[in-house]
């Protein structure tokens, strides 16, 4: 067995222009990546205003939402009413997110929110009824 050795005269030169464009490429990939988690969580944070009609103390909406997905509705109201709802779902899998698939509350002035998860691993429609009195 030969063993060559070679003995090094000078080191490589320092690129700065490719570490540059390292970094900018690696901000660009890092950009990018955020955008993407932000984006698929925003099922998550989006959230639907549910408005009641003239004269209406009911309201209903449908929606769909993706497997172990959370939807989120907020609504408008007085200090101490009433608010009720009601979400049905063709398998059963949609239920408010404290289990049931009715709620009842007394809302606080301003925005109040309800929020519907799905509990089956696909993705399924939903219809939500809420009453409030007035």
């Amino acid at each position: 067995m030969k063993l060559v050795c070679h003995q090094v005269t000078a080191l490589p030169s320092f690129d700065t222009y490719n570490l540059e464009e390292t970094v900018k490429s690696k901000k660009i990939i890092l950009a990018a990546l955020c955008v993407v988690i932000l984006s698929a969580g925003s099922e998550l944070y989006a959230q639907t205003r549910i408005r009641f009609a003239r004269g209406r103390t009911s309201a209903t909406a449908s929606g769909v939402v993706g497997a172990r997905g959370t939807r989120r509705y907020v609504l408008g109201a007085k200090q101490g009413q009433q608010l009720s709802g009601n979400v049905s779902s063709r398998n059963g899998c949609v239920k408010f997110t404290e289990g049931s698939t009715s709620m009842s509350f007394t809302t606080d002035s301003g925005n109040n929110w309800i929020s519907v998860t799905n509990y089956c691993r696909s993705t399924t429609s939903f219809v939500l009824t809420v009453s409030i009195n007035y």
